[in-house]
This record gives structure tokens, C-alpha cells and sequence, in this order.
């Protein structure tokens, strides 16, 4: 049972890391073709949608791969 834990926990900490991995991306370049009112946006915007990118980036990188 702690095995199947320990690589549970593993494989959320996978998801975080390549989510933290995608908010870069996200803000330099997909932010701004998934969503055209995201340009300009002051740096609290992204501060403020942050925790979400990294959550939800699996949604967020289907509707860039959509988009190109």
C-alpha cells in the first residue's frame, strides 16, 4: 500500500513540475494566442492566474495545440 502511495505522490509531483514547466511557456508565447485580451495585462494578472495555469495545464496546452 505505501508503495502505491509513494509513486502516486510521484507521479502528482511529475504533473506540478511540468505544469511549473508550462506557465513559462504560457506566459511568454500561449497566453497570448489562446486569449487576445491577455496582452497588455499588467505582471498581477499573471501573478493571479498562476495557481491555475500550473493546475490546469494539460487544458490550457489542448487549447494552444488547437489555436496554432
Amino acid at each position: 500500500m505505501i508503495i502505491f502511495i509513494d509513486i502516486l505522490l510521484d507521479l502528482l509531483l511529475l504533473y506540478l513540475i511540468m505544469g511549473l514547466v508550462f506557465s513559462f511557456f504560457f506566459y511568454v508565447k500561449a497566453a497570448k494566442i489562446i486569449d487576445e485580451g491577455v496582452k497588455g495585462t499588467p505582471w498581477h494578472f499573471k501573478v493571479i492566474i498562476f495557481p491555475g495555469v500550473v493546475l490546469f495545464w494539460i487544458i490550457l496546452f489542448t487549447k494552444y495545440l488547437k489555436k496554432i
